[in-house]
């Protein structure tokens, strides 16, 4: 665990990661709904040239159980997802939901800990290959 989140490392690489992290993310019910590949975006300014791809997943599920509360809970409901470049490595990683619980009109507990179980399992998935 981070200050953030969670993440696990995969040995294959950055490519086979984004497979297994979507894949992972899709047997969980999560859908993408953004991916934003900012890698070449950062580029020597920020004294990498690694890559990276953000990932905003959402579960229907728990989207339309939280809505009914109000709108304003909808931008707590994207699930932030990293695929990072490590050399020849990568690594996924996964904001913690709990984090947002303190903030007006988050999500409510079960629903945090709902998607942090299903994070927590989908990390564990993109660390197993592909059969």
């Amino acid at each position: 665990m981070t200050d953030y989140g969670y993440s696990v490392q995969v040995a294959e690489g950055y490519e086979e990661a984004i497979v297994r992290t979507r894949l992972a993310l899709k047997s969980e019910g999560f859908s993408i709904l953004t991916e934003m590949h900012v890698g070449g975006l950062l580029g020597p300014e920020a004294g990498t040239d690694r890559q990276y791809l953000f990932m905003g997943a959402w579960s229907p599920a728990t989207t339309q159980a939280e809505l009914g509360a109000g709108m304003q809970v909808a931008v707590h409901l994207p699930c932030n997802v990293i695929v990072q470049e490590t050399g020849s490595t990568a690594i996924v990683a996964a904001l913690d939901p709990t984090e947002d619980l303190e903030e007006p009109n988050a999500i409510t507990p079960q629903t945090a800990d709902e998607a942090r179980a299903a994070l927590g399992r989908m990390l564990q998935k993109a660390t197993v290959a592909l059969r």
